[in-house]
């Protein structure tokens, strides 16, 4: 349905005209003109990113981003990428399809059929405006000069949206029905509105509007620039409008048929640029038309067109975006050898230059004619490997041998094959040196060559040598020659002598020596088909794809003559400064990232894929332009791109943070909320002159030495980002030398369990909890010991108490036996001594003891008896208790 809408209103101003309908070719005074080949044109359409090939409306924002709207969404052009906004991946966008752009300060303002869109980098705001769209649609927008916008219907009407409320605009107040057709503001407070009914003047200060043409006039594009303001009326064709609203006609109707008004512009140069209705543009200066015609778009309609000095942005219907520039490759431009296969390019002494192809033979080209020869005209073959000359002769190689032509003449002059003496028709170099010896190297082994005389040789070497393809040769400085090989390295001759052959520390499938120069030190660099190779005071350095080259193959190195080296590859050509040559040299870090600016079909080359196995394989002319064979023509890089300066337009801008699957947009800095471990930060480098000539690295920590190589320009993705604030830097160089460095602030929020405050809970919790274990394990440890102890104790104190038993029993008997012996001898000692103790009564009483009849002398006499027969007891006795003790032992 809005595509129906969109035609259907497209076709309102055709319906306006004539019945004539439009011319097939041009009337007598237009010119026509072809576009050379000095252009590039890039088509991004639906193959390439973009959603839907018809484009609606065109600008660009205040970051520099071109924005174009399509039937599929809103699209952001970075030079580069593209990036679509819709309904999808921006939900809070009430429509996909949008059809006028209006550029203000705050961004640029999309309208669709009943919403409008701020977008500016990204989207902004959206405004529904379905309450002013009944049964019409938006047709113009513009600022009302209080912060407000003034929206337009087809319908006539126009509204002010203010602080989110729409109200009909009071002075606006057209005398008969009308539609609007488009708003064009001249300042602040004045607005003209183009009609189906004239054109009206808006003033926003006295709040008035007026009819300033005939209201038979329709108004449908009112264009301009600061200088200049036009409009196209469809009947009259284009008018100029002076200050004080006067319409001079400035391209008749019959002039301007032809114009696509919707595409009308007014460049810098106050020249008018139009799509045309019938195929390409129509560019209308000083009075003169011409048409300029783009195979590419062929019979695709433009639509909308934005001019930048010298590039152009077209935006047509059915064939996407066109960016139009200057090539910074060149091509021949030659029709004889458009297409063609190119092999090696040569200039001869004449200035003249030759050209040969896969199987269309030889090509000469000199003071603007081009010649050529075939097998039909004596040539060998028309496969052509090699060229070279030498005494006004010019000799082409092939692989059934060499063909010699007269270089005044034009006429063969000869050929030189196997039986001439070479040692294969195989011929893959013709090479001139300082003393005007011509070499030839074939395969087979065959190094020949043709001295200052004439006089053939051939140069013997080793039999191990004689299957060699030898395949490219320098003249060193110091005058030996360097003669490259498939897979036995290089060979350096003095004179026609072998004094030394040295393999590349490459495999015998990369050791292919396409090509090979020496610096201004002496080193030297090898094309191969394993990469770059550096020889370099007896060492190897192998450059690889990894570090930076865009193909494992490398088919040519060449020196400008200024400050870099020039390769060509299966994919385009890559410039290498000798600022970077010479890190390559100091470096030991294998993972080095060599900075170049690469070049491909996107800068003018008629094919990226560049041709080798050749000799020459590039060639650098007297004018110091270098000529490139490819598989589709010949590129030329003018010496004014060798020596030009570089570009300063980019720009660089942070763009999204991709975290938990919500996009936001980067400002200043950068939160990552509490427990989100990974995220994706994008960026963009906006740049539409050569967005292939900056080389990126980042780096995350500021105190690291190391910045790392971006291979995806546009996202960088991080994953297990400590907690706290860190800084993203990102380098950008061109060329090797340093642009800027872009920083950018990144919070990374802590969880509950990443603070500080629970890490020193933690340490304490852990302290405590090894404190704990430590007493636990000396406890357990020590109760161990101690039940250990107990136990030996435990077992110790019953051994004893079982001893202890057994004494006490013993005891007990023995206290028995001497209880026995005791009372025993009690009885026996008791009467002796009872006797004694009597006598010594009677002794202690002598005035009585005469009574016994017994004299003092026998008392004493018995009681010493008694005395003696008591002690007799007690040693008994005493000899009992011994007899115990021993029994014990």
């Amino acid at each position: 349905m809005n595509s129906l809408k969109f035609i259907c209103g497209f076709l309102v101003w055709i319906c306006l005209g004539t019945a004539q309908g439009f011319p097939q070719s041009w009337i007598s005074s237009t010119n026509q003109s072809n576009i050379s080949q000095d252009y590039v044109m890039e088509i991004w359409d639906n193959s390439r990113g973009l959603p839907q090939n018809a484009i609606f409306a065109m600008e660009r924002d205040n970051f520099g981003y071109l924005w174009t709207a399509t039937e599929e969404g809103l699209v952001r052009f970075d030079g580069k990428s593209l990036k679509v906004f819709d309904q999808e991946n921006y939900p809070e966008m009430l429509e996909q399809t949008y059809y006028i752009f209006f550029k203000t300060d705050g961004g640029i303002w999309a309208t669709g059929d009943r919403s409008i869109v701020l977008i500016d980098k990204n989207i902004k705001t959206v405004v529904d405006c379905s309450q002013i769209t009944d049964k019409t649609w938006i047709r113009a927008i513009a600022e009302n000069g209080d912060g407000g916008l003034l929206i337009g219907n087809q319908k006539g009407e126009i509204f002010s949206w203010d602080q989110e409320t729409f109200t009909p605009l009071s002075f606006w107040n057209p005398e008969i029905p009308l539609e609007i057709l488009g708003f064009y503001t001249l300042d602040n407070s004045i607005i003209l509105v183009g009609t189906t009914q004239g054109i009206y003047e808006l003033n926003l200060t006295t709040r008035q509007s007026k009819l300033i043409t005939e209201q038979s006039f329709r108004a449908l594009k009112i264009f301009g620039n600061d200088n200049r303001l036009y409009v196209y009326e469809p009947d009259g064709g284009i008018y100029s409008i002076t200050k004080d609203y006067q319409l001079d006609k400035v391209y008749s109707y019959e002039q301007s048929q032809g114009v696509n008004p919707t595409s009308l512009i007014v460049d810098s140069e106050n020249s008018i640029w139009s799509g045309s209705l019938e195929n390409g543009l129509i560019k209308m200066s000083d009075g003169e038309i011409n048409e300029m015609i783009f195979p590419e778009l062929q019979t695709y309609t433009v639509r909308k067109i934005i001019k930048e000095k010298d590039n152009l942005y077209l935006g047509t219907m059915g064939k996407g975006l066109a960016v139009v520039r200057p090539a910074i490759i060149k091509q021949l431009n030659r029709k004889e050898l458009d297409q063609k296969n190119i092999k090696p390019i040569y200039q001869a002494s004449d200035s003249s230059m030759w050209i040969g192809t896969k199987s269309d033979g030889l090509y000469q080209l000199k003071n603007g004619k081009i010649k050529s020869w075939k097998e039909q005209d004596g040539l060998l073959q028309n496969r052509v490997n090699t060229i070279g000359s030498v005494d006004g002769k010019v000799y082409v190689g092939s692989t059934t041998g060499i063909s010699i032509i007269n270089q005044a003449t034009g006429q063969l002059a000869g050929y030189l094959t196997k039986n001439n003496g070479l040692k294969s028709n195989y011929v893959n170099v013709i090479f001139r040196d300082s003393k005007n010896w011509l070499w030839i190297l074939t395969r087979n082994g065959g190094i020949h060559y043709l001295d200052e005389k004439g006089v053939f040789h051939l140069v013997e070497l080793p039999e191990k040598f004689s299957n060699t393809r030898f395949i490219s040769i320098l003249e060193l400085k110091n005058k030996q020659l360097l003669i490259g090989s498939i897979s036995q390295g290089f060979f350096r001759f003095e004179n026609d002598q072998l004094i030394e052959n040295q393999p590349l520390p490459l495999t015998p499938g990369e050791d292919l020596i396409y090509s090979i120069y020496e610096d201004q030190d002496g080193d030297l660099w090898f094309a191969t088909h394993g990469g770059i190779v550096l020889f370099q005071q007896g060492e190897f350095k192998v450059l690889r794809k990894q570090n930076g080259l865009k193909s494992r193959s490398v088919f040519t190195i060449i020196s400008d003559g200024n400050s870099g080296i020039w390769t060509t590859n299966n994919f385009g050509i890559q410039y290498f400064p000798g600022s970077e040559l010479e890190k390559f040299k100091n470096t030991t870090d294998e993972d080095f990232q060599i900075t170049n600016n690469f070049y491909n079909e996107g800068h003018g080359m008629p094919n990226s894929e560049s041709n080798g196995l050749i000799y020459p394989s590039s060639l650098k002319d007297y004018s110091k332009r270098i000529w490139i064979p490819t598989v589709e023509g010949v590129g030329i890089i003018p010496a004014s791109t060798l020596n030009q300066e570089a570009s300063s337009s980019f720009r660089f801008i942070w763009d999204d943070l991709l975290v938990a699957g919500q996009k936001t947009d980067i400002k200043n800095e950068i939160i990552i909320p509490p427990g989100e471990k990974s995220f994706q930060i994008s960026f963009n480098l906006v740049d539409f002159e050569n967005p292939d000539q900056y080389s990126l690295f980042y780096r995350i920590n500021q105190k690291s030495k190391q910045w790392n190589p971006i291979k995806d320009q546009g996202v960088l993705n991080f994953t297990g980002l400590k907690p706290g604030n860190h800084t993203l830097e990102v380098k950008i160089l061109r060329e090797g030398k340093l642009e800027e460095v872009n920083s950018l602030p990144i919070q990374v929020k802590a969880t509950w369990t990443e603070t500080l405050a629970f890490k020193i809970l933690m340490f304490l919790a852990l302290v405590i909890l090894i404190n704990f274990a430590v007493k636990y394990y000396l406890t357990i440890r020590m109760k161990r010991k101690l039940e250990s102890m107990v136990n030996q104790r435990t077992k110790e104190l019953s051994t004893t108490n079982g001893q202890l038993k057994k004494a006490i029993s013993e005891i007990e008997n023995k206290n028995k036996v001497l209880m026995d012996i005791t009372w025993h001898q009690s009885h026996l000692v008791r009467m002796p001594l009872t006797k004694a103790m009597g006598i010594a009564q009677l002794l202690n009483q002598y005035s009585t003891y005469q009574e016994v009849g017994l004299s003092k002398e026998e008392l004493e006499a018995e009681l010493i008896k008694t005395l003696e027969e008591l002690d007799q007891m007690v040693r008994e006795t005493h000899a009992m208790s011994e007899n115990i003790k021993n029994n014990d032992g």
